[in-house]
């Protein structure tokens, strides 16, 4: 039982505190603003010392002016705007069977062109040996929450390809993923998983390139700081900072970079851009890209409106002019359409949901079949516990 006399003294600090947070807050970041302006012109001495610097996280890398502010432009007709997104359920050792499932939903939308939008869902049950475990170091081990998440993503870009692949016409096509293109979970797993991974991801990518159709993440709310941390890199007083072994800290116990802490590039870019603006590309520096060849990530940032999002695009769809204005007008456009989320998305996400009563009805709909085939039925004391209402 909760007490709610505690609770409400513990809401009251949390919300004092953060009120002073967001005053030093807006500190930092007008600090940062000053600081991207101020570094704007020189972006080619950035490159040089953010490649000779050492830091522990991610910096990216300038392709040109810093405070470039381009304008999303309006896309023209026909054009045909797909995506794609996936939820899951995961295996569970508690349930009736061993298996978990995987549904991806699929939206093309024809503007200009008089045919009816594509909208699919396409559930992908997975149940056998090879499915279920992966081969490490001579050991079987039972897919995990990462691991299906990284399998989730790879058939969201590999069945968005085989959409693609399936429309005729001449016309304009864009292709948006809900979230971003780099596979972050992939650092630190096993090489032979990695590699098998990565060679898929780079055939689905090879066959939007090859089709002439720029591919996009976009990223809502974005948390990342990978140019604030490039700015970090600037104000260092150092000509080659090493963040591990910093100089300022171990002399004065604080970093010269601590002024523009915690800022994020969201919150950035918001006071850069105006609604309908985007910024030249930015390389990323994750180290998983290494292994991405011509399909290496960069990213821009686009405000909306509503906020300032992160759109990632492969590399040569970023050095492409034509490719990328496409991309970000199309994503402007498909913000507005949706009331500050991308249409295109947000009808492939309600494709690939999975509900909470979804996911009832799909364990029930399980333990039926086995017993329809006249097959025993165990599950754990646990899941009983929890399928059998209290008294």
């Amino acid at each position: 039982m909760l007490d709610f006399v505690q609770l409400r003294r513990q809401m009251n600090e949390m919300v004092l505190e953060q009120i002073a947070h967001h005053d030093v807050m807006a500190e930092r970041i007008k600090r940062a603003v000053s600081e991207l302006k101020s570094f704007a012109q020189r972006w080619e001495d950035i490159l040089s010392k953010v490649k000779s610097s050492k830091t522990s996280w991610l910096v990216a890398l300038p392709t040109g002016r810093l405070d470039q502010k381009l304008e999303a432009l309006s896309t023209k007709r026909p054009l045909t705007v797909m995506a794609s997104d996936g939820s899951q359920i995961f295996p569970d050792r508690h349930e009736v069977a061993l298996c978990y499932l995987i549904n991806i939903g699929l939206v093309a939308l024809h503007y200009g062109t008089g045919e009816p939008p594509i909208m699919q869902s396409h559930p992908l049950l997975y149940y056998r040996e090879e499915d279920l475990y992966e081969q490490w170091g001579g050991r079987k081990v039972l897919l995990n929450y990462d691991i299906v998440s990284i399998k989730r993503q790879l058939l969201e870009i590999e069945m968005l390809a085989e959409l693609a692949s399936s429309l005729g016409g001449q016309h304009e096509k864009v292709a948006f993923l809900d979230g971003s293109l780099i596979l972050w979970r992939l650092e630190g797993m096993p090489e032979d998983f990695t590699n098998v991974i990565i060679r898929r991801l780079l055939t689905a990518l090879a066959e939007f390139k090859k089709m002439g159709i720029p591919v996009a993440g976009y990223i809502s709310s974005p948390g990342s700081c990978d140019v604030v941390n490039m700015l970090k890199v600037c104000i260092c007083p150092y000509e080659c900072p090493n963040c591990d072994k910093c100089e300022s800290k171990r002399e004065t116990g604080i970093p010269h970079c601590a002024c523009i802490d915690g800022v994020t590039d969201a919150a950035l870019f918001r006071r850069i851009l105006r609604e309908g603006e985007w910024t030249e590309p930015f390389q990323s520096t994750s180290k998983i890209l290494e292994r991405y060849g011509e399909h290496a990530i960069m990213f821009s940032y686009l405000n909306v409106g509503y906020e300032v999002v992160r759109v990632e695009m492969p590399m040569w769809v970023a050095m492409d002019k034509s490719m990328k204005e496409l991309v970000m007008a199309t994503a402007y456009e498909q913000a507005m359409k949706g009331g500050g989320y991308p249409v295109v998305l947000a009808e492939a996400h309600e494709r690939a949901l999975i509900r909470g009563n979804e996911r009832e009805l799909f364990f029930r709909m399980l333990e039926e079949t086995f017993i329809r085939h006249n097959v025993r039925v165990s599950m754990s004391l646990k899941m009983l516990a929890k399928r059998i209402p209290p008294i």
